[in-house]
């Protein structure tokens, strides 16, 4: 079916449309003979097989417009062609009848100056009347009457003569060419109807118009989405059928702008804005747009992502940790049980135990496998940084600051996991700040003002027995408990030492396989030269002993160390943390002195790092590398 179709009141216009349409080669045009309510009917017709536009006449035009939802356009009667129709009458005193609808006698006046014969006006409303009315005006001496087709038909059924307004093919074009610029208008309007619904469609934000009696306009998908309500169901309905909380009624009833507020709408929580449509009479609509908060914060976190992939993955599962002894065995299927739940975990072990092992392998085993994994020693963090990395800051919240801001471990760990290493390190300053931020889910950088919701799990880990730190306060006991929901002691490499060549094997396979030497045999005299060793350090001492024999080839150096140690270090290691060193070490180098001075000055202050380092005024940083060499 063609987009345009002209309903012809009779032959000669449909001859005429039927010419234009040749010859302007109007692909789109169609023309069919009908005329008042038989002409409806087609016109009904056509709607329903998807005619865009109908092009009539007259009574016809009147008639078919008042009962289509698509445009009509009119093929106007004019001057000219009720002018012809008036020369068929040569007898310039007989009084002549013009019949018709409005649309066709309207402006008659002005050419009854041309016109010789004296013309009655006779004005039709309806099909139905016109035989009543002509004979009426039969009855007042008319006899020759000018009108439409459907006049002329009954004229001359009432013996009278009747004579046809026909169309000239000027305003047949005229209509046509009018079809089509609607036509055009109408396809672009549907086109940028369709883009802008796209648009709105795509979007990530729920997006609804009302207009100014509060009913819904527009509906996208993203809503649809995010309330579970179908547009179609949607569409005409008032927007206080949709929304039910009362604090979004009254943002919609002051007609004012909102932006960023948070509201509830049933188990939703939602960013919200709105915006009035002002037009010159004044507001004329409102636009809103949601979205659910937990969407925002997941791609924010995406985009914390993208931003500093550093830490953001866990590597390690239970899986990779090797072992075969029954104590490494029951800390991981302890480990194994506190994944399954959110709590916080508190590791505890010797350094070098593989604490940030198990602590990866939780997170890999929890819901949060597929969020960040960030991990931080927080006892190499300065302490004059440590605010500003734990929870962020704002430009210009101090000098040096970034000028875009940066985000805190917490907003970049939402979702996922944290992993706070040597917590025992935190200075008491901010030991309240963290638990609130453990306490209330939600950070405020530093020189900022808004609060951010936090998703994060939390996992500590010390190498000091924080219960004793808690006694001698050093450590806040509020804090201690709020970490140590669930507790995992790792056992030192000592208590399983039937994992010492299973994994002094692991290693020299690793690092030959690194740099391309030989792999080393293990012979019984390594095995009891390992057994017999005390491994101060864990599997980090062993694991740098089997790198530092496949570099060199050899285990020389390892087997004919002495494992006693010095006096005074096996006196260090016997002294209780606060008890005072007294003695210097004789014939010692200058670095044994350091070392000797360092450990004294960290023992004498109950092995904590600040006091440590305002003594020795060095960085925490410092320290801590001294400490573990």
């Amino acid at each position: 079916m063609k987009d345009i179709v002209v309903l012809a009141p009779i032959q000669d216009v449909y001859d005429k449309t039927a010419e234009i349409i040749s010859e302007q080669g109007y692909s789109n045009v169609d023309v069919v003979l009908g005329t008042m309510s038989k002409g409806l009917e087609i016109a009904k017709q056509l709607e329903k097989e998807g005619v865009k536009i109908i092009v009539a006449r007259g009574g016809t035009y009147k008639l078919v417009k008042s009962q289509l939802k698509i445009p009509v356009v009119e093929i106007k009667v004019s001057a000219y062609d009720i002018v012809n129709s008036f020369d068929q009458i040569k007898d310039p005193n007989e009084v002549i009848g013009l019949v018709g609808y409005s649309n066709v006698v309207f402006g008659f006046n002005v050419l009854k100056k041309i016109i010789p014969n004296e013309v009655q006006m006779i004005l039709l409303n309806s099909e139905s009347e016109i035989p009543d009315i002509i004979e009426e005006y039969k009855g007042k001496g008319i006899r020759t009457f000018v009108g439409d087709s459907n006049a002329a038909k009954v004229v001359q059924g009432l013996n009278c003569r009747g004579i046809m307004i026909s169309s000239q093919k000027e305003s047949i074009q005229v209509a046509i060419q009018e079809a089509r610029r609607i036509l055009s208008a109408i396809k672009h309007e549907k086109h940028m109807t369709e883009h802008l619904r796209a648009v709105m469609n795509f979007v990530g934000d729920g997006i609804i118009s009302i207009d100014h009696k509060d009913r819904i306009t527009h509906f996208n998908q993203t809503a649809e989405n995010i309330l579970k309500i179908p547009a179609a169901e949607s569409i005409g309905r008032k927007i206080h059928e949709v929304f039910t909380n009362p604090r979004i009624h009254e943002m919609l009833q002051s007609k004012k702008k909102y932006v960023g507020e948070m509201v509830s709408e049933g188990r939703l929580k939602l960013s919200f804005n709105q915006i009035p449509l002002l037009e010159s009479e004044g507001v004329n609509g409102t636009v809103i747009t949601f979205q659910e908060i937990q969407e925002i914060q997941r791609m924010e976190f995406n985009i914390r992502k993208s931003i500093a992939k550093k830490g953001f993955v866990a590597k390690y599962d239970f899986g990779k940790i090797i072992h075969k002894s029954a104590e490494m065995k029951d800390s991981i299927e302890t480990a194994r049980e506190y994944a399954l739940y959110d709590a916080p975990v508190h590791i505890f072990g010797e350094s070098g135990t593989g604490k940030e092992l198990f602590a990866q392998s939780i997170h890999n085993a929890s819901k949060r496998r597929d969020g960040a994994f960030l991990a931080v020693n927080c006892a190499a963090l300065p302490a004059n940084l440590i605010e500003s990395e734990f929870f962020g800051y704002e430009e210009g919240a101090f000098t040096g600051a970034k000028k875009s801001g940066k985000p805190g471990i917490f907003e970049l760990a939402h979702n996922g996991t944290l992993f706070l290493d040597e917590i025992s390190e935190i200075p008491m300053e901010l030991q309240g700040r963290l638990l609130r931020v453990l306490q209330e889910k939600e950070v405020r950088r530093v020189g900022g003002n808004k609060v951010i919701p936090v998703d994060v799990r939390i996992i500590t880990a010390s190498n000091r027995k924080l219960q004793d730190m808690v006694e001698k306060d050093l450590f806040r006991k509020d804090l201690y408990y709020r970490i140590n929901v669930l507790a995992l002691r790792i056992p030192t490499l000592k208590e399983r030492t039937e994992d010492i060549v299973l994994l002094a094997e692991h290693f020299i396979d690793k690092f030959s396989r690194l740099y391309g030497k030989k792999k080393l045999e293990v012979t019984e005299p390594l095995k009891q030269a390992l057994l017999t060793r005390e491994f101060e350090g864990n599997i980090r001492e062993l694991e740098n002993l089997m790198e530092r024999s496949v570099i060199v080839s050899s285990f020389d150096q390892l087997l004919q160390e002495r494992e006693a140690a010095s006096p005074q270090a096996e006196k260090l290691k016997r002294m209780e943390p606060g008890e005072e060193i007294k003695e210097i070490p004789e014939n010692s180098t200058l670095k044994n002195l350091e070392d000797w001075y360092i450990q004294k000055v960290f023992h004498e202050n109950e092995q904590n790092v600040q006091k440590t380092c305002d003594i020795l005024g060095i960085s925490r940083s410092t320290l801590w590398r001294k400490l573990q060499k």
